[in-house]
């Protein structure tokens, strides 16, 4: 009898243990399960064991020359890309002058900065991306690059050359500099909206000099799905500042919810055009709110209270829900500095913060522990 009832307890055990190693044990802030995805998952939180995407980016934003070392950092978290925005300038939306002064600006903005950035970046392995930018009249908000719109054929005739003259600029700096991708435009709504025979002749234009990836950096409101010259690009472009939750202090499940919308969007234009998706900015401020208006400047916000772990959880959505879309090109954080640089306790830079080491868990798949 003794003998029989060990028997029926050791085999009760190992059912229950059977179903207990069958269970989800990942606890519910876990990544939802993909096909393949327990193949891939090396630690109890579902971070992959290699890159989760083929474009792992951040935008580096530099006002001066940054040490060697910065560049090195960026390639251990597991950056596949270095993005490096420049701009021109317009005094208002209205006018049709854009000013392109190539030796102005921050040093990852210039001419000269842009070909050393890239020629270390290449060294370590990175490849490049070159996202030409407008200022519109400085610091008024009441000018903004999305309204750059005109009301005559001749006016817009006139900022359409002067802005082909600017892009051309790039195209030919990104051939010389072996950019991997070339942004034609960033959230110039109108113009990308109602002007669809420009962009179309604009990437057409590059392609004369340029003979990488094509993309356009549309808004996520309003633009993106808008776009009618998709199929004259590589990539569908959006700045993925996408409103998640107006809760105060949100979950993972919850952020995770929050995207789902949005996901759904970017599968449908995907499905619709033929063409992956790069999140050209992808950007969570370190404070309250960050959520709810991830579009949001510092600048406009300075009493916001810090928050480093609502940008951590926000990244941490966003890779465990969009980061596996077979769709998905890649994604762009928005953004690093150099360490002198770096700004207050509620911008938008991950690093130094606990969004870094989400970014290397997910980037490198490196197991929790390590991270």
């Amino acid at each position: 009898m003794a003998s029989r009832a060990l028997l029926v307890g050791t085999a009760v055990g190992l059912l229950l243990g059977g179903v207990w190693m069958g269970m989800d044990r990942r606890g519910p802030d876990a990544p939802p399960e993909d096909p393949g995805a327990a193949a891939s998952r090396p630690g109890h939180d579902g971070s992959p064991k290699g890159p989760v995407f083929d474009v792992q980016s951040v935008t580096l934003d530099a006002r001066n020359r940054p040490d060697s070392s910065l560049l090195v950092r960026l390639r251990d978290l597991g950056v596949t890309h270095l993005t490096l925005v420049a701009f021109g300038w317009q005094e208002r939306a209205s006018s049709t002058d854009i000013g392109a002064d190539t030796t102005a600006g921050w040093y990852s903005e210039s001419h000269a900065g842009i070909r050393t950035l890239s020629r270390q970046a290449h060294a370590l392995g990175m490849d490049v991306i070159l996202k030409p930018h407008l200022w519109v009249g400085g610091y008024d908000e009441a000018q903004n690059r999305s309204d750059i719109g005109f009301d005559t054929e001749a006016d817009w005739a006139a900022w359409e050359a002067d802005y082909r003259r600017f892009l051309m600029l790039y195209a030919r700096l990104a051939a010389e500099v072996d950019a991997d991708a070339l942004v034609l435009g960033t959230e110039l709504t109108r113009s990308a909206t109602e002007r669809p025979d420009f962009w179309r002749g604009l990437a057409e234009a590059a392609r004369t000099v340029y003979d990488g990836n094509l993309t356009y950096a549309a808004n996520w409101h309003k633009a993106y799905d808008s776009i009618q010259f998709w199929d004259a690009l590589d990539y569908v472009g959006v700045q993925a500042y996408f409103p998640l939750t107006d809760a105060t202090d949100p979950s993972l499940a919850a952020l995770r919810t929050g995207w789902g919308p949005h996901r759904a969007a970017l599968a449908e234009i995907h499905e619709r055009t033929g063409r992956p998706v790069l999140l050209t900015e992808v950007g969570y401020r370190s404070a309250e709110g960050a959520a709810a208006r991830p579009w949001e400047w510092p600048e406009r916000d300075d009493g916001a209270t810090p928050d480093a772990a609502l940008q951590a959880r926000c990244y941490r959505a966003f890779l465990s829900t969009v980061g596996r879309a077979p769709w998905l090109k890649g994604g762009i954080i928005w953004k690093w500095h150099p360490p002198a640089e770096v700004e207050g306790p509620t911008a938008f830079t991950p690093q130094g913060k606990p969004a870094e080491r989400v970014l290397r868990r997910w980037f490198t798949g490196a197991a929790p522990s390590q991270s």
